[in-house]
């Protein structure tokens, strides 16, 4: 089975200029709705890369505080010769058939909380889905109001103590992390199953 593609966020939680590099973090866990969909805006994508069942994925990133769509990448019907403009962007044909939308750009109102981690730490075997975000070294929370950044916790020392837990069970820690993010609970977002 391949791993799937996720969405990213590029967030730098050190310095927010534009002139700093951007860390890209994986899309863990969505409080409410999220706020786009391919459908919305005319695509239907297919399944047709191995990687990605769900036909697109997509980077997103903090500009300023706004979160926005920033990339988007999407499989088509083999019968679209050219797919919709995106927030006055055209596609390209990329790699592995996907439609690519780069420097979209496009605001997107989401209100709500959001789960991030980057840089997975231990075996490979592990990782069977972001309910184990002390599997990652850096675990970030954010809260939004009509896509502005409201609020960010760093979760990072928290799940790094909890993988110091060597006396809990493999399923004491994930009970453990589930409880520690209970507002979130049966939102982690499970690629495989979208």
């Amino acid at each position: 089975m391949s791993e799937q593609i996720p969405d990213y966020v590029k967030y730098n939680k050190e310095n927010n200029t534009k002139y700093s590099k951007k860390k890209r973090y994986e899309l863990a866990a969505v409080e409410k709705d999220w706020p786009f969909t391919p459908e919305t805006y005319g695509y239907h994508p297919m399944d047709r890369f191995t990687a990605c069942w769900r036909g697109f994925y997509a980077l997103y990133e903090m500009d300023d505080r706004q979160l926005v769509l920033h990339s988007f990448f999407v499989t088509l019907d083999g019968s679209v010769d050219r797919p919709p403009d995106l927030h006055g962007v055209s596609g390209k044909k990329g790699y592995g058939g996907f439609w690519e939308y780069k420097q979209v750009n496009l605001p997107l109102g989401y209100s709500g909380g959001l789960i991030l981690c980057a840089d997975r730490v231990g075996p490979d075997e592990w990782f069977s889905d972001y309910e184990c975000t002390h599997h990652f070294r850096d675990v970030l929370e954010f809260r939004f109001e009509d896509g502005i950044l409201t609020s960010k916790i760093d979760h990072s020392e928290t799940m790094e103590e909890i993988r110091g837990f060597t006396d809990l069970s493999f399923q004491e820690k994930e009970e453990l992390v589930a409880a520690y993010f209970s507002l979130y609970s049966n939102k982690w977002i499970n690629y495989y199953k979208l």
